[in-house]
């Protein structure tokens, strides 16, 4: 039997798997398609690695364990495969493409799984599949398990992370000097959150006091920056969903130009206040140590940097901590 690679609910039935319609959703509110698929691709990925630990010969279980890992890494759902990827990096005749898929899954997984330690472990590994000219891939794998340390209050795990990416990358100038940026701003960790020195789009000045007891992040991005623009999506959902709990977001943006910054919140829906700073070089850029774009700062409701330069599921796991 093939795995199919359509999005159908999978059952561990019988020694075998049995393929069924999706079950009707739920008439609830909040429901929506993300968690929808969510929810089925990680029961599809429990009942093939069941079908895979009691048929691990079987004509199909190399197809299966492929599934399995590019499903988990393009779904977020790394913690469903790190057995797998486990498996999969005991093979002698592994791939590079392969042996570079699982050690993604096996560092991402363990550390969404709560074992930093693993994570640590398997990511040189990781990044020695990667050029020197070529850092970016690893650099958003880097960040994520950065973020990972951060939600688990790991300070060695977390500069351990950086220290083995700047290793790796050390004759790359560009990768170098975005990882020690990010140090800069790791030191924020802990500290009053600086300043809001800028002016938002109706000219007002911006300051803390309008926060006072909210939960903010401060999203340094320009809309000639993709990773910026590639996070937009997560942060609508996140804002229209925490905004009554007390959550904010203030966007300092690097643009030149007010009505550039204008149109595109208003054509992409960014609810949110918007300061401008433009080029990097304004005062609200200065104090927050940002040098280098994609930047994210999460300030709790005392005011203080509570996380930085976390994004997508670790971003909404963040914040749903400092709302409690």
């Amino acid at each position: 039997m093939r795995v199919s690679r359509w999005l159908l609910l999978v059952v561990w039935c019988a020694g075998g798997l049995v393929a069924t319609a999706p079950r009707p959703l739920a008439a609830q509110e909040g429901a929506f398609f993300r968690s929808t698929v969510l929810t089925r691709q990680r029961e599809t990925l429990q009942a093939v690695a069941a079908y895979l630990q009691a048929n691990p010969q079987a004509d199909d279980a190399d197809e299966a364990r492929t599934w399995m890992l590019e499903t988990a890494v393009t779904n977020g759902l790394e913690g469903e495969a790190t057995g797998v990827a486990e498996q999969v990096l005991k093979r002698p005749d592994l791939e590079a493409a392969q042996k570079s898929l699982a050690l993604k899954v096996l560092c991402i997984g363990s550390a969404r799984r709560g074992d930093l330690g693993a994570a640590q472990e398997a990511f040189p590994m990781f990044l020695r599949g990667f050029r020197i000219q070529m850092p970016f891939p690893a650099l958003d794998t880097t960040t994520l398990l950065a973020a990972r340390a951060q939600l688990a209050g790991d300070r060695d795990a977390l500069a351990g992370f950086y220290d083995a990416f700047e290793s790796h990358f050390a004759l790359n100038a560009q990768a170098t000097e975005i990882v020690r940026n990010r140090r800069l701003r790791l030191d924020l960790l802990g500290k009053p959150a600086p300043a809001l020195a800028g002016e938002d789009l109706a000219g007002m000045g911006a300051q803390w006091s309008d926060y006072t007891g909210k939960v903010v992040l401060v999203d340094f991005w320009a809309t000639n920056c993709a990773p910026c623009l590639a996070e937009f999506p997560n942060l609508k959902r996140l804002y229209r969903k925490h905004r009554e709990a007390g959550f904010e977001i203030v966007g300092v943006s690097f643009d030149e130009s007010a009505a550039q910054v204008s149109g595109f919140a208003k054509q992409n829906g960014l609810e949110w206040r918007q300061l401008l700073n433009p080029s990097g070089q304004g005062p609200v850029a200065t104090g927050f140590q940002v040098r280098t774009i994609p930047a994210l700062f999460l300030v709790d409701r005392q005011g203080k940097v509570a996380f930085v330069d976390v994004r997508g599921e670790e971003l909404r796991e963040a914040i749903e901590k400092l709302l409690k």
